[in-house]
């Protein structure tokens, strides 16, 4: 299976981002993104399956992932709605969580990312105030951490 890592929790805005690039996109919260201590591996250019949703993209304007499985594009805090490049990730959802894997990953139905929902907080969302939850259960692969 291909596997991308580098994705990122920001812990200013909550969402998953890529942070293989020196510049680290474009966070609501203002500036770049700042990483969190897990660095996720994500499945792509695999089969779809009923525990696996296909269509994840990241986005070349915020750098975060996004859902890219609807007409619309959801809002990014570059501007406009989010922009796909790249891969197509596949990423499982709603299984028992393994060893060196994070469960409570969400889809924002305000601006269509992936945003950690395990904690009081919901980040910054750019479409206004914290992400709101809906869907699926993601579970993501912890690859290692990082000191911060």
């Amino acid at each position: 299976m291909s596997v991308q890592d580098q994705w990122r929790c920001c812990k200013k805005c909550s969402a998953l981002f890529y942070n293989g690039f020196p510049n680290k996109g474009q966070c609501p919260a203002g500036g770049g993104h700042v990483l969190k201590n897990h660095n996720y591996a994500l499945p792509f250019d695999v089969p779809e399956t009923a525990q696996a949703q296909g269509a994840w993209r990241f986005c070349h304007k915020c750098q975060v992932m996004f859902f890219d499985g609807f007409p619309t594009k959801g809002s990014c805090p570059a501007g406009g709605g989010h922009e796909a490049a790249g891969f197509v990730f596949v990423v499982p959802h709603d299984i028992p969580k393994p060893a060196m894997a994070e469960a409570a990953w969400r889809f924002c139905n305000k601006c269509n990312a992936m945003f950690f929902d395990g904690e009081a907080s919901k980040g910054r969302c750019p479409a206004g105030g914290g992400h709101v939850a809906q869907g699926f259960q993601f579970v993501l692969t912890i690859r290692g951490n990082i000191i911060d």
